[in-house]
């Protein structure tokens, strides 16, 4: 749902110059002020097979002084309503309300209320609407935008739910599960809401030829998303011998791989995650950039990198140039956005790549602290490769995984030993 303020109605004004004027109405659109009216939503979304259905309470009341002794009345209310929704109803406890979408062909909607709100009156209106799902995976975003009310989430028992670390209350009902929340909680940051219907776990395997052996890829996935899986081994069975190319060293993970769809529970909260044990969680909905950078993974595990940078930067330099061969649109998107994020909110976040860390588990309050990181990381050691080229990074990459542990001392010795250049003042920038 995207945000915005719903602050907006039209006011209408009793003009008092002449008798002959006296009962005539004159209507304008007005922006109301948030410190001018108060608004309270109750919200209710129920998780069902394929679907979500929203039902919205909203209390308008009318604190407008401008309207005070009959000067004028609220008579709409222009409201938010979730992209991608169908069979919206309006109502108030007498009968249908009007509504259009905003003209600007955003996702507002104008209401128009079955009664005149004058200063101090409340009027109760009630919005329903469906967003179509995935029939597996239902993921959402509840943002509520008003002074007051509560969220109410309602999963059957046969979803797993997964919800950010935020505060409600949860009651287990016979067959499905109610979350309550207070909306003031969505006011600043979105709530990401994931849902996985329980089904069984089927397996499909294949073998590829790498560098001096075989590997055995095994995806384990839902029933009923074959045609994922399938996708998931032919784009395994591509990108291992490329990176191989690119990183100039053989795979170095185990003899068998295992990639799991996951549950966005299983992986934390993020697209992906390599163990470093031969196993991967990958989201239903993660695309090549997150597989191959968690493939990628398998060398920076076997480097033994000490920081987190190092990890990051090296598994998106080398998913960035195995997109340029398969995808180079892609690459170059790719670049940009890691570019921008690190050239936007480097006022933002000052802090050295030594010191960079990630929480165990995604959250949305964190998401731009965690972003930049990632893309300083990527600037950073896309600049060593740029300087280094790609000859001797490749010789470089074979060093770090003759090393065993590498901490930012033994990666600096190796770059320029590789590469007969000085490169003090660029890690002084960066880490």
């Amino acid at each position: 749902m995207e945000s915005g303020h719903y602050s907006f109605t039209s006011i209408v004004f009793y003009s008092l110059i002449s008798v002959t004027l006296f009962c005539v109405l004159a209507t304008s659109q007005a922006s109301a002020d948030w410190g001018q009216n108060e608004v309270e939503v109750n919200s209710v979304y129920e998780v069902g097979c394929g679907v979500v259905h929203v039902s919205k309470e909203i209390t308008f009341t009318n604190m407008d002084e401008n309207t005070r002794y009959w000067q004028g009345f609220y008579s709409s209310l222009n409201y938010p309503v979730a992209p991608g929704h169908s069979n919206l109803s309006s109502f108030d406890d007498s009968s249908e309300i009007k509504s259009k979408r905003a003209e600007d062909g955003g996702n507002y909607y104008m209401f128009t209320f079955n009664e005149n709100v004058w200063y101090g009156d409340s009027y109760i209106l009630t919005l329903e609407y469906d967003v179509r799902m995935d029939p597996i995976y239902t993921t959402f975003t509840i943002r509520e935008q008003s002074d007051s009310g509560n969220v109410k989430l309602i999963v059957p028992d046969n979803y797993e739910a997964y919800l950010e670390d935020v505060d409600y209350a949860k009651e287990n009902l016979d067959d499905h599960a109610v979350y309550t929340f207070d909306n003031k909680s969505f006011q600043e940051f979105p709530l990401r809401i994931d849902c996985v219907k329980t089904v069984d776990t089927m397996v499909d395997s294949e073998i590829v030829s790498l560098e001096g052996r075989n590997v055995s890829i095994s995806v384990e996935y839902r029933q009923g998303n074959d045609e994922w899986a399938q996708n998931v081994l032919d784009k395994t069975a591509t990108y291992l011998p490329l990176l191989e190319d690119v990183w100039g060293a053989p795979y170095p993970g185990n003899s068998y791989l295992t990639i799991r769809e996951s549950s966005i529970a299983e992986t934390k909260g993020y697209d992906g995650f390599n163990y470093g044990n031969g196993t991967i969680s990958l989201l239903h909905s993660a695309g090549d950039r997150v597989l191959i950078h968690e493939l990628s993974h398998s060398w920076t595990h076997a480097c033994n990198f000490e920081q987190l940078w190092m990890h990051e930067g090296y598994a998106n330099l080398y998913t960035f140039l195995v997109l340029k061969q398969t995808n180079p649109e892609k690459a170059l998107t790719m670049k940009s956005e890691l570019e921008d994020g690190y050239g936007k909110n480097g006022h933002n976040f000052v802090q050295a790549l030594d010191g960079w860390s990630i929480p165990d588990e995604y959250n949305t309050s964190s998401s731009e602290s965690i972003g930049y990181g990632y893309s300083k990381s990527f600037v950073f050691v896309s600049d060593i490769y740029e300087n280094v080229g790609f000859e001797r990074m490749q010789i470089a990459n074979r060093k770090l995984l003759a090393t065993g542990n590498v901490d930012t001392s033994d990666h600096i010795s190796i770059i320029e030993s590789v590469s007969g250049k000085e490169f003090d003042e660029m890690y002084s920038n960066f880490v």
